[in-house]
């Protein structure tokens, strides 16, 4: 029963080239399968659910937490990040954010509430497709607004912004599986200066029901916090690719990635243009997806070039990453797969922080997955 979510998704991906599939999504995007299929899989051994990285002498203030899924059965999940998180909703005063392509989490939920009944503002944008409709019905009943996307292609950001001062963001979508199933990141920001960006995103979704391609350049994509160079973007407005691919040009000693989706030709060229430079290129790719004509898989796979190995996943669910990190100091991350439906149709966002000690907890975490990947 391990294996029966990725056979199933297999299949289905298998499905799109032959046009047997009313959905609009383009091959390589495969985020909605994992949404509507994961749930079929059977449950794994327990252990912790998830691994804080954390120091205590920072350039700022962040907290770096990696998913450790063992996917108990629903019923002994207990314990992971969707709990921390709504602790930290908790502690709010103000204002709630949150940009959810999916949301089931139970602790989430009851916690937006509970603020909500104590006063405070709470704002929630969903994909209209593939959030649940109860999970929509119950927060409006509580008299949250929710604001649907109502779009063929995605809204695809998984982001929390509190009283316009901290930002949760990552890979992780706000899922039980999400959370005790699938490999994911997410990190803790406090720092007004990115809040503010966030707050931005969310107005014009919220607000304006400005959505894709529809969305205004309106942040600020470099940031100075306490002394270490933050860039933001969001899809599709900011041209991600562009920026993704002007830092893996600089790279000089190594590339190493784990990505949910790799089928970006732009980012692929470089990727290869360093490689042949002889930069050494470590991926992990999520085993669903990786045979797809589409992925990078097999073209980096099978590219001769001795200082260039990539894996498949070893997690017998969702390795959900979407990672790059760059000469072990520029790490790149965010709700953006490395595709084309990213690029230029969804909402997404980025965060690249350039600092080895904040990559060097990516870098524990790429080895922790390279070694549970197939070899």
């Amino acid at each position: 029963m391990r294996i029966v979510t990725k056979i199933l998704l297999t299949a289905v991906l298998l499905l799109f080239p032959l046009g047997l599939t009313s959905c609009s999504l383009e091959p390589e995007d495969i985020d909605v399968m994992v949404a509507v299929l994961e749930e079929l899989a059977g449950a794994m051994p327990t252990a912790e659910p998830y691994v804080a990285r954390q120091t205590s002498d920072l350039p700022f203030d962040y907290e770096i937490y990696f998913t450790n899924p063992s996917c108990p059965p629903v019923d002994e999940r207990q314990g992971g990040l969707d709990e921390l998180i709504a602790a930290d909703i908790r502690q709010a005063t103000q204002r709630i954010d949150i940009a959810a392509f999916d949301l089931d989490s139970l602790p989430l939920i009851d916690a937006l509430i509970e603020v909500r009944q104590r006063g405070l503002e709470v704002r929630v944008v969903v994909d209209d497709e593939y959030n649940p409709a109860s999970t929509t019905n119950r927060l409006r009943r509580n008299g949250i607004s929710v604001v649907e996307d109502q779009r063929s292609t995605l809204q695809h950001n998984k982001f929390i912004v509190l009283d316009e001062q901290t930002v949760w963001t990552g890979s992780m979508n706000f899922t039980t599986n999400g959370v005790y199933c699938n490999n994911n990141n997410l990190v803790r920001i406090s720092a007004p200066e990115l809040a503010a960006n966030y707050t931005l995103e969310m107005e014009e979704m919220f607000i304006d029901r400005r959505f894709g391609i529809t969305s205004p350049v309106n942040t600020t994509p470099s940031l100075n916090l306490g002394g270490v160079e933050v860039e933001n973007y969001f899809a599709p407005e900011d041209g991600v690719a562009a920026n993704i691919m002007r830092h893996l040009g600089q790279a000089e000693t190594e590339i190493l990635f784990m990505a949910f989706s790799f089928t970006s030709n732009d980012i692929g060229d470089v990727v290869f243009e360093r490689a042949e430079a002889g930069v050494t290129v470590r991926g992990v790719f999520e085993n669903v997806g990786a045979g797809s004509q589409y992925s990078y898989f097999a073209d980096l796979d099978e590219s001769g070039l001795p200082n260039v190995t990539v894996r498949t996943d070893g997690n017998p669910r969702v390795m959900h990453h979407k990672v790059f990190v760059i000469d072990r100091e520029t790490v790149i991350f965010g709700s953006y797969n490395f595709s084309a439906n990213a690029e230029q149709r969804n909402d997404e966002n980025v965060v690249i922080v350039i600092d080895p000690d904040f990559a060097s907890y990516f870098v524990e975490e790429f080895e922790v997955v390279w070694q549970e990947a197939a070899k």
